[in-house]
């Protein structure tokens, strides 16, 4: 459990932020380079962090004694911390400076605050809601300051809530129609809510906690409707790391599943159940390598 030192060392992160508002340059907004992110996105489908994907996300960080990591607890709706106390606690317990950055939306907006965001080496999304954490952060100069940050080398990850956001089309959680009833839902148009998530994997549509909670028809609806979009299924203790060459290895002791319709022959749009011939799916178990440029995958050795 975390030391009750945990309260200075939130205090000490919100003098991070705010220290030398005045001393700052105009927040200049953030635009994408037109050459590929020099950064790492870790993407975890929930549970507990597998170790060796937080081993690693300290290392791309810098390494123990140079890994400078700001930890959000916004998806949160309770307002509890504890999650990122024990986030804190573990990248601590890695050699790691890590520090808790709870943002109201006002906060997320002032173009001075994000700026200080330079100084970190990484940023993790906690877990909760994700549509609550997009709403806070979407379109806001901390969010611009942190894909600025990732396009220069920082390392980005989430788990759970903070792994749903990480695509430019999410997932919220919420089903139209059936009031949340019993049961697997149906394969079928308009039955999942999307919203906008950060940008920070386009093309793609991340679910979380995918075996253990089955939700093979959920991304598969969505897959379907919108074939543009690599379907991810992440489980618990199971990651994606997506590195600057675009393709993603498989960490920790679950599997990652990927729909990709790209290719498939899809039932015409009369109708609501969804059909499909020549969806491809991979299986991914840990130590894989995924290219989603063309399919092409790299199973670990036996």
């Amino acid at each position: 459990m975390p030391s009750s030192s945990k309260p200075s060392r939130r205090f000490l992160a919100s003098l991070v932020v705010i220290a030398g508002l005045c001393l700052l340059p105009a927040h200049v907004a953030w635009s994408p380079e037109a050459a590929p992110p020099d950064g790492y996105l870790l993407i975890v489908g929930g549970g507990d962090t597998p170790p060796d994907a937080q081993a690693r996300f300290v290392e791309l960080a810098g390494g123990p004694g140079r890994a400078r990591i700001a930890v959000f607890p916004m998806a949160s709706t309770s307002g509890d911390e504890e999650e990122a106390d024990e986030v804190v606690a573990e990248l601590g317990a890695l050699g790691a400076d890590a520090y808790i950055i709870d943002l109201s939306r006002e906060e997320a907006e002032d173009e001075a605050a994000a700026e200080r965001f330079a100084g970190f080496t990484g940023f993790w999304f906690c877990g909760g809601d994700q549509a609550r954490l997009a709403a806070l952060m979407r379109g806001t100069p901390a969010l611009a300051a942190i894909q600025k940050r990732y396009y220069a080398g920082a390392v980005v990850g989430g788990t759970s809530a903070g792994a749903a956001v990480m695509s430019n089309t999410m997932l919220t959680g919420n089903r139209y129609g059936d009031d949340e009833a019993d049961g697997l839902p149906a394969i079928a148009r308009g039955l999942f809510e999307l919203d906008e998530g950060f940008g920070f994997l386009p093309g793609v549509i991340v679910d979380q906690h995918f075996l253990r909670r089955s939700r093979h028809n959920r991304l598969l609806s969505v897959v379907l409707e919108r074939p543009d979009l690599l379907g991810v299924g992440i489980d618990e203790g199971a990651a994606i790391l997506v590195r600057p060459d675009r393709q993603w290895e498989v960490l920790g002791s679950s599997y990652v599943k990927v729909f990709d319709a790209r290719r498939a022959q899809i039932a015409p749009v009369d109708g609501a159940l969804l059909g499909s011939s020549d969806i491809t799916l991979h299986l991914l178990p840990s130590r894989s390598v995924y290219d989603p440029s063309n399919g092409r995958t790299q199973l670990p050795a036996i």
